[in-house]
């Protein structure tokens, strides 16, 4: 019994490194090509917080948008919110668009999806409404290998990636060898993409 818990605790130190889940990160690498000057800018929800009624966008879908906007800074084109309801009626959308709205983009450039709940939902209805045929795909580092396999799947059009929320600080010093919460936390992240990608979504 004793060897079962050494085995564990040492598999649990493992994971919760920052050094480990940096290279096992490595595996949802997708390589970004050039961002074309049309096509529609596909910006994915990546969760929010419900705290006793005060509700606000997830550190994940903050820097989505705000890599979205950088995009949308450039070339001036359409944006699908993607996001549906998240608990008590609020849609994850329908907040993303509060959201560069303030930042200054005007609302009839942005379009909302708001009845997906999953990402494959979130391919599947984007496609019914999407015109242009780049799909510039905004989403965090471990989810767009499967948001990728997914859109072009469902949409049939051409996906640039734009990749954005990296998943771990690593800067290989001794603390990176060590366990942390964070790091937990990725692997937990790394492994529901991974399932996700074998089950097909």
């Amino acid at each position: 019994m004793w060897r079962f818990f050494i085995i564990l605790s040492i598999f649990l130190y493992i994971i919760s490194t920052s050094a480990f889940n940096y290279v096992v990160s490595k595996l949802f690498y997708v390589k970004e090509v050039p961002i074309p000057k049309t096509g529609t800018i596909v910006i994915l929800g990546g969760g929010i917080t419900n705290y006793s009624n005060h509700v606000e966008l997830g550190s994940h879908t903050q820097k989505r948008l705000f890599k979205g906007f950088e995009v949308y800074k450039n070339l001036h084109q359409k944006i699908i919110l993607t996001g549906g309801v998240i608990g008590k009626g609020t849609t994850e959308a329908d907040l993303m668009k509060k959201f560069l709205i303030t930042l200054g983009v005007p609302e009839n450039d942005i379009l909302v999806e708001n009845k997906s709940r999953t990402t494959k939902e979130n391919a599947k209805n984007v496609a019914k409404i999407v015109k242009e045929e780049n799909i510039i795909l905004v989403t965090s580092y471990i989810h767009m290998k499967r948001a990728k396999m997914l859109f072009e799947k469902y949409t049939k059009k051409n996906i640039i990636p734009v990749v954005c929320d990296y998943p771990i600080d690593f800067r290989n010093n001794f603390l990176d060898y060590l366990p942390s919460p964070q790091a937990l936390y990725t692997f937990s992240q790394i492994t529901h993409e991974f399932f996700g990608i074998l089950k097909g979504g």
